[in-house]
């Protein structure tokens, strides 16, 4: 059985690596950090290089952008408690368009404490501000304290945001109110505790604005319900409101329609640091032996390695399709064949108008629920190798040059009540690692 080999040992192992990212850079942008491994035969002899993703140093913002223009249609958003509609620009920053909401179930972001993303990303609790949190301006000051339990005991003056709060609403008026726990404002006796405070003036506008002309004769304005957004929030940081570092993202409203480039230090946190990592698995590795740009004749199920994951990775082409043919180490002395020995990976998009919708056989089934009836329920053919955070598709294939390159496809799971199901992996394409004849791949499990 072949075996891995580190290719890192010492300080020197680290100069190829540095190299082949130069050498990427021409196809991608925004070259993907990754680990070289030496692959051996059964004789011990080396046969190869094979250069796996390296999810430490993988961020959101290191994938870079776009390489297709593309799209979510909003049928949906009536049904969830954040849009899931949007459209994308070939060249937009991948960080300003997906959503917490987004990756919450691969990647578990809503678990994350604020100080965690700010310690994860190598940033100082005194260096970042409330505002640098896109969600908390959303909030109101009754939700700002639910979400921070901690302060419900602290006085209102010892939490500088919520002291302002009450310092605009109430004015000179408040200074009394201010030695009062937190709790005062959220609890079911803060009419008896504030009810003899009266609104400043400076705040009349505000409430106004949320009334009808009927009331205003009776104007009353909660300051519970001063939002958070009237606050120069850059004024806060983690390190002078004490506590609210320990808070989760799942514990604020309307969390999961903020983009990651709306959490500061979010899109800078490696794949596995996330609380549900994201790792590189070495099982079924292949080497690719063949590229064809213009294949024909029909390859059959037997034949395939690639599909999805509700379909299966097996998923045959009735048509011409180009393809990575794929082969082990049989060639170099070995007698015992792997499961993707003469073996095809599809191309996963349309190499005419890059159209996977709804019946080209490249555009395979995918998604589950109620989402999964977007993008025609249809994804590019592919595999996970990685898990199911994103899907790796082959995009582009030149036989001349014997040259190929992947993309990866996130997708949006909607889970809760109601549980709406996830949608195929369409939201891409990313631009990945190359596949090019003779090196090494990971197919990951599943046949």
């Amino acid at each position: 059985m072949n075996f891995l080999k580190s290719a890192l040992i010492s300080g020197l192992g680290l100069l190829p690596l540095v190299y082949s990212l130069n050498l990427s850079a021409k196809a991608n942008p925004n070259p993907i950090p990754t680990i070289n491994y030496q692959i051996t035969g059964d004789d011990n002899q080396p046969t190869g290089i094979l250069k796996a993703p390296d999810f430490t140093s993988i961020t959101f913002r290191s994938l870079g952008s776009f390489d297709q223009s593309g799209s979510i249609s909003a049928v949906y958003d009536r049904y969830t408690d954040y849009s899931l509609g949007r459209q994308w620009y070939k060249g937009d920053a991948i960080i300003d368009v997906l959503k917490l909401g987004d990756i919450d179930e691969s990647f578990g972001v809503g678990r994350f404490s604020l100080a965690e993303i700010v310690a994860k990303s190598g940033r100082r609790p005194q260096d970042v501000t409330l505002a640098q949190f896109g969600f908390i301006k959303h909030q109101t000051v009754a939700s700002f304290i639910k979400a921070n339990p901690a302060l419900l005991e602290r006085a209102i003056k010892d939490i500088p945001p919520i002291a302002d709060a009450v310092n605009q609403v109430y004015g000179y008026q408040g200074k009394a109110l201010l030695e009062r726990p937190t709790r005062v404002l959220i609890d079911a006796v803060k009419s008896e505790s504030i009810q003899q405070f009266s609104l400043n003036k400076n705040v009349k506008s505000i409430a106004e604005k949320a009334i009808t002309s009927a009331q205003t004769e009776a104007l009353k304005f909660d300051v519970a319900e001063f939002e958070m957004n009237n606050l120069d929030l850059n004024e806060y940081t983690l390190e002078n409101v004490e506590s609210v570092g320990d808070s989760f993202v799942e514990d604020y409203e309307a969390w999961k329609d903020e983009h990651l480039s709306e959490v500061a230090g979010l899109g800078d946190i490696s794949f596995s640091d996330f609380p549900n990592p994201v790792a590189t698995t070495l099982a079924f590795i292949s080497r690719v032996d063949t590229i064809w740009s213009d294949a024909n004749g029909e390859i059959k199920r037997d034949h395939s390695v690639s599909g999805s994951n509700v379909a299966g990775y097996a998923v045959p082409c009735q048509k011409k399709c180009a393809h990575l043919e794929l082969d082990d180490l049989e060639n170099s002395g070995r007698d015992t064949r792997t499961f993707s020995e003469g073996r095809r990976w599809m191309l996963g998009n349309d190499p005419s108008n890059a159209n996977i919708c709804p019946e080209a056989p490249w555009g395979v089934d995918g998604g589950e629920g109620i989402l999964g009836n977007l993008n025609c329920g249809k994804e590019p053919t592919g595999r996970n190798p990685f898990g199911s955070g994103f899907k790796v598709a082959l995009w582009s294939v030149d036989e001349t040059t014997d040259q190929a390159e992947t993309a990866i496809f996130f997708r949006i799971c909607y889970r809760g009540f109601p549980d709406l199901g996830c949608t195929p992996y369409f939201i891409g394409p990313i631009p990945f690692l190359p596949a090019n004849r003779e090196s090494w791949i990971i197919l990951g499990p599943g046949v």
